[in-house]
C-alpha cells in the first residue's frame, strides 16, 4: 500500500474518451452487457468524480477522439480501427458545432455526452485523433500552462486510448493516478461480468505506470483535504 499525497494545486482532472455513443446510453435499448456496464461506470462512478474534482477546483480537460482533415481514412492507424473495432474515423468522430475547415462536420455518431459528464464552458476540451491524448494535439502544452505535474485519469478504454495516454503521460514526467472503477477494457463477451481484461489492464497500469484508488476513495479524499 503506497501512501499518497500530491500538491492539489499542481493537479488536474483528465477524462479520455468519456462520451456515450447511441449503444452507451441508459435509454438506447441495448441489451449489451457491455455497454451497459459502460454507461453505469459513466454515471456511477466517473460523475460523482468529476462533481468532487470541479468542487475543489481542479482543472477539467476532455480529451477526445476527433475527425480533423488528415486524410485519416488513408492512414494505417484508421484501417486497423476500422478492422477491430468497425469505426470509420471520417463518420464515428464527427461533431456538430465545429470549425468545418478544419474538423469533419456532421451529425454525432459516438460523441454523445450524458448530462452527468457534459463540459462546462469552464473546462478545456482537447481533441485528438489517434490513442494517445499526447500523440500531435495541445494536452502538453496546456498542462504544462496551467503548471500540472498530477493527472488523477478516468475514460475509456483501458487497454487502448487510456493506457496509451497514461503512458505518454509518464513518459512526460507527470505523476499518474487511476481511478480505477472509472475505467472499462475492451472485453470477451464471456468475460463481461467478470471484467478479466480490465482486471488484467489496471494491474498492469498499477505495476509500470502509476497508482490507482477507487471514485469513493478519491471522493473522501477530496473531502478530507488529505490529497
Amino acid at each position: 500500500m503506497e501512501n499518497l499525497k500530491i500538491n492539489l494545486q499542481e493537479t488536474a482532472f483528465l477524462l479520455i474518451d468519456v462520451y456515450c455513443s447511441g449503444l452507451h446510453t441508459e435509454h438506447s435499448g441495448s441489451k449489451d452487457a457491455y455497454s451497459k456496464k459502460w454507461h453505469q461506470i459513466t454515471v456511477n462512478q466517473i460523475a460523482p468524480a468529476l462533481f468532487t474534482a470541479r468542487q475543489i477546483g481542479l482543472p477539467i480537460i476532455y480529451v477526445n477522439n476527433s475527425a480533423p482533415k488528415v486524410d485519416l481514412q488513408k492512414s494505417e492507424f484508421a484501417e486497423k480501427l476500422r478492422k477491430s473495432l468497425g469505426f470509420d474515423m471520417t463518420k464515428d468522430f464527427v461533431e456538430a458545432e465545429i470549425d468545418s475547415k478544419e474538423y469533419l462536420k456532421g451529425k454525432p455518431i459516438q460523441l454523445n455526452f450524458p448530462p452527468e459528464i457534459s463540459p462546462q464552458p469552464t473546462d478545456y476540451f482537447i481533441r485528438k485523433h489517434f490513442y494517445s491524448g499526447f500523440f500531435e494535439t495541445r494536452l502538453d502544452t496546456l498542462l504544462r500552462n496551467l503548471k500540472i505535474r498530477n493527472l488523477i485519469c478516468v475514460g475509456f478504454v483501458a487497454d487502448a486510448c487510456l493506457f496509451t495516454t497514461i503512458a505518454d503521460a509518464v513518459f512526460r514526467n507527470y505523476k499518474v493516478i487511476l481511478l480505477r472503477d472509472c475505467t472499462l477494457a475492451s472485453e470477451f463477451p464471456r468475460e463481461v461480468e467478470e471484467l478479466k481484461n480490465t482486471q488484467r489492464t489496471i494491474l498492469w497500469i498499477e505495476t509500470i505506470f502509476g497508482v490507482s484508488l477507487t471514485s469513493e476513495e478519491f471522493i473522501q479524499a477530496c473531502q478530507n483535504q488529505i490529497l
